[in-house]
């Protein structure tokens, strides 16, 4: 499988910034870092 995001700089901070946590955030902690790095949460979680 090969995943590609565009532009790699977004997605890079982003994942710097989730690898940090250290506990599961809630859901206004992800629509927050989300939308620091230019996208958007839609729809509920996903069900386990």
């Amino acid at each position: 499988m090969l995943v590609c995001y565009q532009p790699a700089g977004d997605m890079e901070g982003f994942f710097r910034e989730t690898a940090q946590w250290t506990t599961p955030p809630d859901q206004v902690e992800i629509a927050r870092v989300f939308r620091a790095h230019g996208m958007e949460v839609v729809g509920p979680p996903l069900k386990r």
